[in-house]
C-alpha cells in the first residue's frame, strides 16, 4: 500500500504536532469532543491549501477535482489519470479564474462527473450577504477531456438558491445531479430542506425539469448518487424524522422509488450533523450486492456502520460498526473479486486520523482497523474509488497552517 503525493499547487505534505492532544478520556467523550471540534473548525479562518475534493472513475479514467484557497482567493483544479492514480495529467485551472466565488468545504465539496470527453463540475456560489454565505449552484463544462472550460447550464430550474450538498454521476445515457434546496419551504421543521434531482441527456449542455425526491430531508448532510449496470441511479441521503440515512432509486423514466432506511436507528435529531455515507455496487459469484457505509449520531449507535443489500436496496443486513464511537465520515468501494474496503476518520493516538478495514468475502468478515494517514496532522473526510489494480483513497490533512491532499493506493 503505497502513499503518494499529488503534485498540484499547494499540495505539500508537512509533518506537525496534532491539533488534538492525547488524553485519557472515554470513547464517548472522544466522540463528543471530535464532533464539537469539527463544528468549531467550520467557523474558523480557513487554512490555505486544499479545501474541497471529489473523484470519480469513468471507464477506468479517474477524474479529480480539487478546490484550493490561497490568501483568501479560491480556485478549482482538474486532473485525470489513466493509470489508476499512479500518474496524473497536468493540473488545469477551471475557467482559468484566480478567485472564484465558490462556497466549498469538506463535506460540502465541489463535484465532478464525466461522459467520455464531456466533463462537468458544479459548486455552490459564495454569496457574502446571504445566510451561511451560500448562493445558487454554478457549473462549468469541458468538451475536450478537461483541457478547457466554460460556464455552463446548471441542474436546478429553481434559480433562487441556495443549493448545496451536490453530488453528480453519469452512465452511458445521462448525467445525473442531486442537491438540497428550500424551494418548498419547511419552516416548521428545524434544519430541513428538500432533495432535488435533474438529469442531462446531452452531456451537461442542458438539464431537464427538476424532480423532488423527498420534500423533507436534513439540511446539511452530503448526498451520494451512483448508477448501476442497469443505468438506474441510487441516491443515499440524510432523511428527517427520523434522521437516519435513506436510499431510493430513479429508473430511466425518471420514476423515483424510496426503498428503505440504511441503518434504521430511529435517530431523532433537530440539528445539522454534517454526516453522510458511501455506496457502491458489486457482482461476485452471481450475487449482485449493494454496499453502504453510513454515519450516525444516535447515542446508542454512535459512529460509522457497514451494511449490504442483496435485493437492490429494499432490505439491508444488520449494521456492523467499524471503528469506535469517534468515527464520523466514511466511504466504501467494492471490486467484483469480492474485496470491499471502507475508509473513515476517527480519533487515533495523536488526533483525528484516517483508518481502513477490508473484507475479502463481499462484506461478511472484516479485518481490524488500520490507520493509513500519517501521524502529526488532522486528517478528515476520506474518499475511495476502485481502480483496475485495486483502490485509491484520498483525504485532506491539516497541520494548523496548511491543508493538503493525501492519496494512498490500497
Amino acid at each position: 500500500m503505497n502513499k503518494i503525493i499529488l503534485h498540484i499547487p499547494l499540495l505539500l505534505m508537512i509533518n506537525a504536532c496534532s491539533m488534538f492532544p492525547k488524553a485519557e478520556i472515554s470513547v464517548s467523550q472522544h466522540a463528543k469532543s471530535t464532533l464539537v471540534k469539527q463544528q468549531k473548525h467550520r467557523h474558523k479562518k480557513i487554512a490555505d491549501g486544499v479545501i474541497s475534493v471529489d473523484i470519480i472513475n469513468s471507464n477506468n479514467r479517474l477524474h479529480l477535482l480539487t478546490g484550493q484557497i490561497k490568501h483568501g482567493k479560491k480556485t478549482l483544479w482538474y486532473q485525470n489519470s489513466k493509470t489508476g492514480g499512479e500518474s496524473w495529467s497536468a493540473s488545469v485551472k477551471i475557467l482559468n479564474d484566480d478567485d472564484l466565488a465558490v462556497k466549498m468545504t469538506r463535506g460540502n465539496d465541489a463535484q465532478i462527473t464525466a461522459q467520455g470527453d464531456k466533463v462537468v463540475v458544479s459548486w455552490t456560489k459564495y454569496e457574502p450577504n446571504s445566510r451561511f454565505k451560500a448562493g445558487a449552484m454554478q457549473a462549468a463544462r469541458s468538451t475536450d477531456g478537461g483541457q478547457s472550460w466554460q460556464y455552463s447550464a446548471t441542474p436546478p430550474d429553481w434559480k433562487k438558491g441556495p443549493h448545496g450538498y451536490i453530488d453528480m454521476a453519469a452512465d452511458k445515457n445521462a448525467m445525473h445531479a442531486v442537491w438540497l434546496d428550500s424551494r418548498s419551504g419547511h419552516g416548521d421543521v428545524k434544519a430541513s430542506q428538500g432533495l432535488r434531482y435533474a438529469r442531462s441527456i446531452d452531456g451537461g449542455f442542458s438539464w431537464q425539469k427538476n424532480k423532488t425526491l423527498d420534500q423533507l430531508t436534513c439540511s446539511c448532510c452530503w448526498n451520494t448518487i451512483k448508477t448501476d449496470a442497469e443505468d438506474k441511479a441510487y441516491v443515499l441521503y440524510r432523511d428527517k424524522q427520523p434522521s437516519d440515512l435513506s436510499i431510493g432509486v430513479i429508473d430511466q423514466k425518471q420514476q423515483w422509488q424510496r426503498l428503505n432506511h440504511v441503518g434504521a436507528f430511529n435517530w431523532q435529531f433537530d440539528g445539522c450533523p454534517h454526516i453522510g455515507g458511501g455506496l457502491d455496487f458489486q457482482t461476485t459469484a452471481g450475487i449482485n450486492r449493494l454496499h453502504s457505509v453510513i454515519g450516525t449520531g444516535h447515542p446508542e449507535h454512535l459512529g460509522i456502520h457497514y451494511l449490504y443489500s442483496d435485493d437492490k436496496g429494499k432490505n439491508w443486513s444488520d449494521a456492523k460498526q467499524l471503528g469506535d464511537e469517534s468515527a464520523i465520515h466514511a466511504d466504501v468501494a467494492a471490486h467484483d473479486n469480492g474485496r470491499v474496503v471502507v475508509v473513515w476518520d476517527m480519533m487515533g493516538e495523536e488526533g483525528l486520523a484516517i483508518f481502513m478495514a477490508e473484507s475479502k468475502d463481499q462484506g461478511v468478515n472484516w479485518s481490524d482497523p488500520k490507520q493509513i494517514s500519517q501521524l502529526g496532522s488532522r486528517a478528515t473526510h476520506p474518499r475511495i474509488v476502485k481502480t483496475e489494480k485495486g483502490f485509491l483513497s484520498l483525504w485532506t490533512e491539516n497541520n494548523g497552517h496548511l491543508q493538503t491532499l493525501a492519496i494512498k493506493r490500497l
